[in-house]
């Protein structure tokens, strides 16, 4: 298949000292060379060229000053550095080149337009970091931690996928297939060759090294997605309660800022709202619902229809009550339908005086973790920010494990270990080798999976799909 010559603005828009703009393919370098008019190399001094003889060869890895023209009327678009980088020592591992010139956005669209000009096709998104896993640069896993770096919510994300971009956890799926691939081969050996090999077979240890050295490995990868996911993705919290408990004034002071329309009328808010924040190095995805009460008007209605599903989502809920209130029958109804999620009690408007301080604790609340805060005059709120984090560390205690899967690695996981408990299963159950041979064969399938052996199309298309033009 003849592989095109592709080329983006690898910088983000707006304006700015320096914007790059990448260049991948076998024609990178003649294209570049088209339309750059080298001054000098900032790596040698003593370079000189002349690129109307055609004697102008720039070192891969050197910096070099020069102008970018337009390829027709040779007008100059911008003074820029260029830089080449040729295979397979680049990042897609074929011939690159960087041009580097001022951050405006009229400029770089000129350079990009000159190029294409002269035959460049525009880059889809993610197009160079697959095309770094197509010709063996890096695996699937590494690929997949270049934009969680891009989009990390915080530095903990930022370790997890330095982990990954370093190929932790290409490791240690390596190993697992090893394993499995030896387990298989010797299944298949027996199968094969029965004579020699069938009667020495010993059942029960491969159904202990498949426990040992796979199966339990493998729950680990998918318990640790289970707990430090929202590292990635960020703590779903959902702040529920009553009409005019002070929901929009909590949310305001969390995120430090107006994002909530505060009256003192009940039911201002009818649709969530959402927004993130960061608690003690935690990233916190936050949403306001409407007030939850018995006798709702149709708009209300749909409010708080939503306001459940955000609920069911949720990894932890804000319960917010009014200190000046007595608690109600429905606030002890919308409590029972909340016990199968991590809550903390937020009792807002402490500010009020003594003696409209009427909120006491019901006893079947008494065992939750629970707080009183004034949003209106921000005490308590730092409290609260670091109940939040401490809630979600009690809630994950492996917060130190660099090696996490992310959500498509899991599924292969778990495909991976239904295969194998059958597999262990059957030899306990001394079922025929060739039906255990065919379930070790899957599970070997789902880990290649994750690391990107024979991964399908679609789901290429997928993964690079999240990237941005230009990465």
């Amino acid at each position: 298949m003849e592989v095109s010559t592709i080329a983006a603005i690898a910088t983000p828009p707006g304006h700015g000292g320096i914007g790059i703009i990448k260049i991948s393919g076998p024609e990178s370098i003649n294209i570049a060379l088209s339309v750059f008019r080298p001054i000098g190399s900032l790596n040698d001094p003593n370079h000189h060229s002349d690129h109307r003889s055609g004697s102008f060869s720039p070192q891969s890895r050197y910096l070099y000053y020069g102008n970018v023209v337009d390829g027709v009327s040779e007008h100059v678009l911008d003074e820029v550095l260029f830089v080449v980088m040729r295979a397979p020592g680049s990042y897609t591992a074929e011939d690159v080149v960087e041009i580097q010139s001022h951050a405006g956005p009229v400029v770089l669209k000129a350079i990009l337009r000159s190029l294409i000009k002269k035959g460049v096709q525009l880059a889809e998104p993610g197009e160079f970091t697959r095309r770094a896993f197509l010709n063996g640069r890096i695996d699937l896993t590494r690929a997949e931690a270049v934009v969680d770096i891009i989009n990390a919510r915080s530095e903990k994300a930022i370790d997890m996928a330095m982990a990954q971009i370093s190929g932790e956890l290409n490791l240690v799926i390596q190993s697992l297939r090893s394993t499995l691939l030896d387990i298989l081969t010797y299944v298949e050996a027996a199968i094969d060759f029965p004579g020699e090999v069938g009667g020495d077979i010993d059942i029960k240890l491969l159904a202990e090294r498949l426990e040992d050295e796979i199966i339990t490995k493998v729950v680990k990868l998918i318990d640790r997605c289970d707990d430090q996911n929202f590292l990635r993705e960020g703590l779903k919290i959902v702040i529920v309660g009553g009409p005019n408990v002070g929901k929009s004034s909590l949310m305001n002071r969390l995120l430090d800022k107006e994002r909530s329309i505060v009256t003192d009328i009940p039911g201002t808010t009818r649709d969530f709202i959402e927004d993130s924040f960061i608690a003690s190095g935690v990233p916190i995805v936050l949403t306001d619902t409407a007030g939850i009460h018995d006798n709702p008007d149709t708009v209300e209605q749909i409010g708080i229809e939503k306001a459940w599903d955000y609920i069911t989502g949720a990894d932890i809920i804000l319960y917010t009550v009014d200190a000046g209130n007595p608690v109600s029958k429905n606030d002890l109804d919308l409590f029972k339908n909340l016990r199968s999620k991590k809550i903390i009690i937020v009792i807002n408007k402490i500010d009020l005086p003594a003696e409209q301080i009427c909120f006491e604790l019901p006893a079947e609340w008494r065992h939750i973790d629970s707080i009183r805060i004034s949003a209106l005059y921000n005490q308590g709120i730092d409290e609260l920010k670091g109940l939040i984090a401490e809630t979600a560390c009690n809630t994950s205690p492996n917060l130190e494990e660099r090696i996490v899967p992310n959500l498509r690695h899991k599924l292969s996981l778990e495909k991976a270990l239904l295969s194998l408990i059958t597999a262990k299963e059957g030899l306990c159950q001394s079922l025929p080798l060739e039906l255990i041979s065919i379930d070790l064969k899957v599970s070997l399938d789902a880990l290649s999976e994750i690391t990107g052996e024979g991964v399908r199309p679609d789901i290429l298309d997928n993964i690079f799909s999240r990237f941005c033009i230009g990465k």
